[in-house]
Formats: structure tokens, C-alpha cells, sequence
């Protein structure tokens, strides 16, 4: 073990400079994001692009030569997984929200794709055949953020899938709902907070989740059955649909860790860029899909107090609780001299601007404890962050980051800066500018 360079760092830096020599904009991406087969099976906030972690995970394994398992503590709606499958790798990822763990579930398989076709006909059959006017989901806001038509089919189309006996076929089913209740709810689709629609629009739009849901589920199958060919092409994948690796998705706080001693060569990740109030909601964007899930059929570690409120599980992720965050950071700023300088120059500014990025960072902190607690001695980590404002202020958390690692001894072995082109979020939302760069930092552990 050592926490200086070794002549795999050197070869990563070179495999990663090769890849770039002839194309000074390589790490955009820019017309390279495009979601083929299972990337694209379904809309998720801040998505990672596919490729891009395909090239990296690729670039780190062909210098380590020693690359079989991948972890991703956020893991959102698997990206990573993904990748780390299409190269025959084991993965195990983690997220504190749901729907993403839901998600990654339907990505990974059994694919038992005649079943599923089956189902799909199945449900969509039933649910069209159903005259049922009983109401599937109560929640508060229900008649707020949904019409009666859309209740109506929704309550239908949840009863159906009910039905269907497949555990992983459910999922996909489930799945396919989820965005059927983002493009059929009474909530604008052009951001990821709850916003109602205005009444104008409203009176003017017809929806019919029914042919919506259809449509939905039927492309997921195409890009299922696509994914299953390209992955048993490669070898990875068995004659009755099951992935040759390991693969383990679990919901649970990435402060936490996974705990079950189990320890992994590479991690690939992309935190949150702050806490999800004030950057990317996402659990405001889960809280109406998940009224109208089975939790259960996510995995029986669901708890109903997850959809109590839309803010509960933004509460539940990093920064969510603000309480004696600055109290708490305190031992942190002796080693992080970039969060010290940064929450000095947030002093003048209303508390709750130094309170939410001091709670995030508390937390985040205590997420790399857990982190490295399960990659193995020599393991190596790559982490996609970027750098937001708040009050106006740049928060360099790609700073902090390698400052905070650098305190446990990892090592810095890359660093990439990259434009984000084609960004689905506004240059600006309505408490600063948002972030157009991320960095790529690739560490060693000791």
C-alpha cells in the first residue's frame, strides 16, 4: 500500500491522455450523451453520461488489469450499473431514494423477456378492460396534481400490474408507471420541483395515460430486449436472462455504508452537487411516482414514511438536516482549507446559505468514511462533481473533495475539467447560477 504514485497511477494518466490527444473538446461528450438500450430506458434527474463512465471505467481497468467489482454509493438510476455490466463486472450501487433503487432493480435484470412481453400485453389488455372507478393512490394533493381521467386510468393500470406473478416483471411494469405519472400528472415536466401547471394549460391539455403507459412500456421492452442481446453477445449473460456477475442494489443513507464487509476494486460515482433543496429535488420528483408503486415490490426494505411528505426523502439525503451543521464542520476546516475559506465568505450572507452547504459537507464527509471502508487497499475511485453557487458564492467542491480524501491518505492521479454541454437545467434558478463545468477526479486509496 502507498499513498504515493505507483506505475498503474502513470498508466491511467497516460491511457486517459491517449484518449484526448486528438481532440481538445474529447471530455464533452458533445454529441456522444446519446442513451442506447438500457440507458435510456427511463427519465431521471442529472443523469450521468453513459459513455463517458464507460470510457473511464475501461481506461482505469485496462491499467489495472485487476478491475472485477464496481461501487457506486449514489447510485441514482444506474448509470454505472450499466456500464460496469456491459464490461462483465460486478456492481454493487446504493441510493437513499426509491424510485432509484426501483430503477436499477428493472436494469439488472433476470431477463426473462418472454414473460415480460406477455405481461406487458397482459396489463395493458386488463387495464383497458377495467370499468373500476375505485381510487388507487390517497394522498394529500391527489385531486391537485392529477385529473379525473388520469386517476381514473392510473388506479387501472396500477390494478393490473397487480396482478402479474413476476417479481422483475412487475418492476419493469412499475417502472413504466413512473413515467406515465410524470408525463400524465398535473406537475410541469419542465423541471424536476413540483410546480403545478398554469390553469390556461390545464384546460387546454388532454391526457390519456392509458395510451401513454402503453406507449411507454412498449419502447422499455424494445431497449430491454436490445440490452439482453448486446449483454449475452458479450458473453455476459446466460441463456435464462440472468447477469454471470454479481449485481446488488440497495436502498440505504451513503453515510452508512453497506456493511456487510464485502469490498470492491473501483469506485464510480457522481454526488449530489449540494443538498437537494436547493440544487436537484429529486426526491420531490420521486414523491408522485411513488404514490402509485406497490413499495413492497421495490424490496421489502421500503418504509411507507419515505412518501409521507414530497420532502421527506430530500430531507433523508445529504445536507437534508441543517441542525448544528456549522457547529459540526468545525473539526473539518482544519483540513479543508477550501470549505473554511468558502463558508467565511458566506457570512454576510442570510444563515441558511452557510447552514445548507455546511450541512451538506458534514455529510458528505461522513459518506467517504463509508466509501472507503469498502475499497479494497490500492482500489481506485472516480468521482464526477461540480462546483455550484451559492449566494452567489463558488462552492469548489471538487477543492474540498480532494482536500477531505487527501486527509485519509488517497491520492490525487487525474484530474479532468469538462463542459457540460446540451445541460437540461436553466443557466439559472432562483437562488444563483447553476454550474456549467464538472470535474473528473480520479484518486488511489493507500
Amino acid at each position: 500500500m502507498a499513498d504515493f504514485p505507483s506505475a498503474t497511477d502513470d498508466r491511467i494518466v497516460a491511457e486517459l491522455e491517449r484518449l484526448s490527444q486528438d481532440n481538445g473538446d474529447y471530455w464533452t461528450f458533445r454529441g456522444r450523451a446519446d442513451r442506447k438500450r438500457n440507458q435510456g430506458l427511463i427519465q431521471y434527474p442529472a443523469m450521468m453520461v453513459p459513455e463517458m463512465q464507460a470510457v473511464l471505467v475501461e481506461a482505469v481497468a485496462v491499467a489495472d488489469g485487476g478491475i472485477g467489482s464496481v461501487y457506486d454509493p449514489f447510485a441514482g438510476c444506474g448509470t454505472t450499473l450499466v456500464e460496469s455490466m456491459r464490461l462483465g463486472l460486478d456492481f454493487v450501487g446504493q441510493d437513499i431514494n426509491p424510485l432509484a433503487v426501483l430503477f436499477c432493480r428493472a436494469k439488472s435484470g433476470p431477463f426473462h423477456l418472454h414473460k415480460l412481453s406477455g405481461a406487458i400485453k397482459d396489463v395493458v389488455a386488463q387495464a383497458r378492460a377495467d370499468r373500476g372507478r375505485r381510487f388507487e393512490a390517497q394522498f394529500p394533493g391527489l385531486r391537485k396534481w392529477f385529473g379525473s381521467r388520469a386517476i381514473t386510468d392510473l388506479s387501472r393500470i396500477r390494478r393490473a400490474i397487480r396482478g402479474v406473478d413476476h417479481a422483475w416483471c412487475r418492476r419493469v411494469l412499475w417502472t413504466g408507471l413512473a413515467e406515465t405519472v410524470r408525463l400524465t400528472s398535473n406537475s410541469r415536466t419542465s423541471t424536476f420541483k413540483l410546480h403545478v401547471r398554469s390553469p390556461d394549460d390545464l384546460e387546454a391539455r388532454t391526457v390519456r395515460p392509458l395510451e401513454v403507459f402503453s406507449s411507454v412500456v412498449a419502447n422499455m421492452c424494445r431497449r430491454l430486449h436490445e440490452e439482453a442481446g448486446a449483454l449475452r453477445e458479450a458473453g455476459h449473460l446466460t441463456r435464462g436472462g440472468y447477469y454471470r456477475g454479481q449485481v446488488q442494489i440497495r436502498l440505504g443513507d451513503s453515510t452508512a455504508g453497506h456493511g456487510d464487509g464485502a469490498t470492491h476494486d473501483l469506485v464510480v460515482t457522481s454526488p449530489p452537487y449540494g443538498d437537494n433543496t436547493s440544487t436537484v429535488p429529486y426526491g420531490q420528483y420521486s414523491y408522485l411516482p411513488l404514490q402509485w408503486i406497490d413499495l413492497v415490490d421495490i424490496g421489502d426494505e421500503i418504509d411507507d414514511d419515505c412518501v409521507r411528505s414530497a420532502y421527506e426523502i430530500d430531507a433523508r439525503s445529504l445536507g437534508g438536516s441543517r441542525k448544528g451543521a456549522v457547529e459540526q464542520v468545525a473539526e473539518m476546516l482544519d483540513v479543508s482549507p477550501s470549505l473554511k475559506k468558502t463558508l467565511e465568505r458566506l457570512d454576510d450572507l442570510p444563515p441558511d446559505r452557510k447552514g445548507r452547504v455546511a450541512a451538506f459537507f458534514r455529510d458528505f464527509d461522513a459518506s467517504l468514511d463509508a466509501v472507503l471502508a469498502v475499497l479494497k487497499p490500492d482500489g481506485y475511485m472516480i468521482w464526477t462533481i461540480g462546483n455550484r453557487r451559492v449566494g452567489g458564492e463558488l462552492v469548489p467542491s471538487d477543492q474540498i473533495l480532494e482536500e477531505l480524501l487527501d486527509a485519509r491518505h488517497a491520492r490525487l492521479v487525474a484530474r479532468i475539467e469538462r463542459e457540460i454541454p446540451n445541460k437540461r437545467m436553466a443557466n439559472r434558478n432562483s437562488i444563483a447560477k447553476t454550474m456549467c463545468k464538472e470535474a473528473i477526479l480520479v484518486f488511489g486509496k493507500a
